[in-house]
């Protein structure tokens, strides 16, 4: 290690033994193994992620003097380099405002992270997971926010630590959480009892100890949700993985670019979308409208990614490939490009459609729009339900000078003030009052700034839009995404997934549930049960049986599946009852063998 890193090191690992970061930060410290393809290169990794700042730098030594290499994470090339004269280099991705270094936009905890010459790997180390590299260090911190249960107060806390001895301590705390007894679960199975003492409740594992009260760790927790238990009630819980901004959790945005057509189909129409959810993953897609029924291959950078399958709907003709990082939806494929400043091309043989640079802008909005065409647009935004009357809608002008304009209206609200949100950030406060067509608000921003106006220094288009108050979110939407559909739900996709927790009737068993909302506000459910006996068991949600799951051997244990859909289709069950915050039973006559409250959106 140069001494550089050595001293970064040195100093991370002080203060993540002080207060300061007593919670929510993640420190990962690895060699990178030499895989054989040059046998006296090295390299190690240094990874540490905060909610306001994080930053990984990979630093290699003694490869090939003055070469371009690559760093793939996860199967996605995120960063090329050249090394110097005796064959180093030090590279480093930042978040979220990455200044000369690359964007630390991705999560490299459990993923593969390889250095490559070329395609070959020359250096490479799995980060934070199973089949790390030995000497790894491992420090990972998070609070743990209060659950479904009602009238919970106190604190949690959790900490798995890994040193470079190969050492592992696995422990949760909690402070001032009221009268016991507490149970903690991890992925869904009860993995033992809190010892309380006064205000704090404490449970500790170790791989090796003999310690009178150490549990025995014979399970890896990071990544998984840890639930603190309280009287069948949930009254703690978190994914073990500290929320770093940027990298799992993030603002979701939006943006949408043109591919330009070549002119081989004058008519045709080709756009390509990235969306960026809450959980800071990428979500990419190309459609073709108005072009000849077949098949047409994208090009990203001259490379074939994959097949677009144009057919005719009742609106003409199109085609739409997906695709998504970090997902196991098996509708949309893995996304293993970054197609931020790539040449998107669209072509069927030896005919290209469409080609243009894709060129999005998913930062924060910051900044006065720059001058383009006159356009206009204006959406309705999705309410949550909070209050079932209220109405919202935002419009966006640039006029023929060049200007912008911006403005959002609201009406059949309760009077009083609601803040307008824009990715994470106020940008103004709407007042609410009763006129003769009811009680309304209007805020106005320009890029010129005129009497009564705001002053539009940021880019609202592609953003999260959303209006709150002291009672809650009213309004959450993406602004361009299109007009929220009658009957209101929210137009921000949105996935929980959570396992069910064991009761211990079969101590191998797993189960999991998913609630998603799609771009489309679609809304889908789904019930996943594995390694328990062969037959049928009945799936109830909030007291009701909503159907069978029918659990058959596949090859590799047990396993049953039912889906829910708003549209379904073939093999879909429709989805014609509420789940958030009802309770989920997975049972089998009168014997249950999974449950949880799911919560809330």
């Amino acid at each position: 290690m140069n001494t550089k890193i050595r001293v970064l090191t040195a100093c991370i690992l002080t203060a993540f033994a002080t207060p300061l970061f007593s919670a929510n930060s993640s420190l990962i410290q690895s060699k990178l193994t030499n895989t054989g393809a040059d046998a006296d290169a090295s390299g190690r990794v240094l990874s540490i992620l905060t909610q306001k700042k994080s930053e990984l730098t990979v630093q290699v030594s003694k490869l090939t003097p003055s070469t371009t290499h690559s760093i793939e994470v996860d199967g996605v090339i995120e960063a090329t380099f050249t090394t110097n004269k005796n064959g180093g280099a030090t590279v480093k991705f930042k978040g979220p405002k990455p200044g000369r270094g690359h964007a630390l936009d991705f999560d490299p905890r459990g993923k593969l992270l390889r250095v490559l010459d070329n395609i070959q790997s020359v250096l490479e180390a799995t980060l934070s997971a199973e089949g790390e590299p030995s000497g790894a260090v491992v420090l990972e911190r998070v609070n743990l926010p209060i659950g479904a249960a009602e009238g919970v107060t106190g604190k949690a806390k959790a900490e798995y630590r890994m040193d470079k001895k190969g050492r592992r301590t696995f422990r949760v705390e909690l402070e001032r959480a009221g009268a016991g007894p507490f149970e903690l679960f991890v992925g869904g199975v009860k993995r033992g009892d809190f010892t309380t003492i006064g205000v704090l409740s404490k449970i500790k594992f170790a791989i090796g100890s003999d310690d009178v009260g150490v549990l025995s760790l014979d399970f890896d927790p990071r990544g998984q949700v840890l639930d603190v238990v309280r009287a069948g009630q949930i009254i703690f819980s978190s994914e073990l993985a500290a929320r770093a901004l940027g990298v799992n959790v993030a603002s979701p945005r939006l943006a949408k670019v043109a591919i330009p057509s070549t002119g081989a189909d004058a008519d045709g129409h080709a756009e390509a979308k990235l969306r960026i959810d809450d959980r800071a993953r990428k979500h990419f897609s190309v459609e073709i409208e108005d072009v000849p029924t077949g098949t047409y291959d994208l090009l990203v950078d001259g490379e074939d990614v994959a097949d677009i399958v144009v057919t005719t709907t009742a609106d003409g003709t199109k085609g739409e490939v997906e695709f998504t990082s970090g997902d196991d939806n098996s509708e949309e494929l893995p996304l293993t490009f970054d197609p931020a400043g790539k040449t998107l091309a669209v072509r069927q043989g030896a005919t290209v459609y469409f080609e243009g640079i894709f060129s999005p802008d998913t930062d924060n909005g910051s900044g006065t729009p720059a001058t383009e065409p006159p356009s206009e647009f204006e959406e309705i935004l999705a309410t949550t339900g909070l209050d079932a009357d209220a109405k919202a809608k935002a419009r966006y002008r640039v006029d023929d000078k060049g200007r912008h304009k911006f403005s959002v209206e609201i009406e059949k609200v309760v009077a009083g003030d609601y803040k307008l949100v824009i990715a994470g950030t106020v940008r103004g406060t709407i007042r609410a009052i009763l006129t003769t067509g009811g009680v309304e608000g209007e805020i106005e921003f320009d890029s010129k700034v005129e009497p009564e106006h705001r002053a539009l220094n940021f880019d609202p288009r592609g953003q999260l839009i959303e209006l709150t108050s002291a009672d809650g979110t009213f309004f959450s939407h993406i602004l361009g995404s299109g007009s929220a559909v009658a009957g209101g739900g929210t137009a921000v996709p949105y996935e929980v997934k959570l396992p069910l927790l064991s009761t211990g009737e079969d101590g191998n068993a797993s189960a999991k549930a998913k609630l998603e909302l799609n771009t489309s506000g679609e809304l889908s459910f789904e019930v996943e049960v594995e390694d328990v006996d062969t037959g049928a068991y009945e799936l109830v949600v909030g007291g009701t049986v909503r159907g069978t799951l029918n659990v058959v051997s596949d090859g590799n244990g047990t396993r049953g599946q039912l889906e829910y859909e708003t549209d379904p289709e073939s093999g879909e069950l429709l989805l014609d009852f509420d789940v958030a915050g009802q309770e989920i039973i997975i049972r089998q006559g009168s014997t249950n063998f999974f449950s949880r409250i799911f919560p809330a959106q």
